[in-house]
Order: structure tokens, then sequence, then C-alpha cells
């Protein structure tokens, strides 16, 4: 299921799940011109994550991304949501199968708190 980009509005704050502490190595490739980018998670959510990157792709970007953690892969379909220039973006996964929520669910219930 693919989720339909809208610009966030002004000072607004569209999370749905609390964001939890959280490292893996990541792997962005943006869909239309297959541009690749390392970096690295720093929060992850049910719905998508924070990734570090000196150059974040757009607000808006279909994305893949692949995370890395103790030997388990994760790859999933993203869309950018909320970049910061220099220091990273945010994104919402959108093309989750059984098997990929599954390590998804797996690693959140590892985080402590």
């Amino acid at each position: 299921m693919e989720r339909e980009y809208k610009p966030p509005e002004e000072n607004t704050e569209r999370r749905t799940f609390h964001r939890r502490p959280f490292v893996a190595q990541a792997e962005v490739t943006e869909v239309r011109s297959g541009q690749r980018i390392a970096a690295q998670t720093t929060e992850l959510s049910p719905s998508g994550c924070y990734m570090g990157a000196a150059d974040p792709f757009a607000e808006g970007a279909r994305v893949r991304v692949k995370l890395t953690k103790n030997g388990q892969e994760f790859e999933t379909g993203a869309i950018v949501l909320r970049v910061h220039a220099e220091f990273g973006m945010g994104v919402a996964f959108d093309e989750l199968t059984p098997a990929q929520q599954a390590i998804l669910d797996r690693w959140l219930d590892e985080i402590p708190g």
C-alpha cells in the first residue's frame, strides 16, 4: 500500500507512533533516480524511522530502505516525510510484507522502555 505524499503543514507534528532510539546501518535508494546513500538510523517506530544522512533526499521522494542490524536485514519501500538539511530525514514505511513486519516488530520489542 503506497501512501500519497502531502507536504506537512507548517509547525505540525504528524507522528502516529512514538519513535524510540534505535541504531542500525541503512542504505537508502531513491526509486526514481536509483541514487543510493549510506545512513544510520537514530529512531524507529512501527510506521517509519529517522536516519542521519549528510545529503538526505527531498521531501516526497519515494525510496527503498534497507536496514541492517546484528546480521538481520529489513527492506521496504518508504516515502520521505521530513528533511533536515545536512542532518537527516524521516521516512514512513509503506510496503511492509509480513516477513518484514515480523523483523520490525522484533526490533521494536527488543528496545528497552
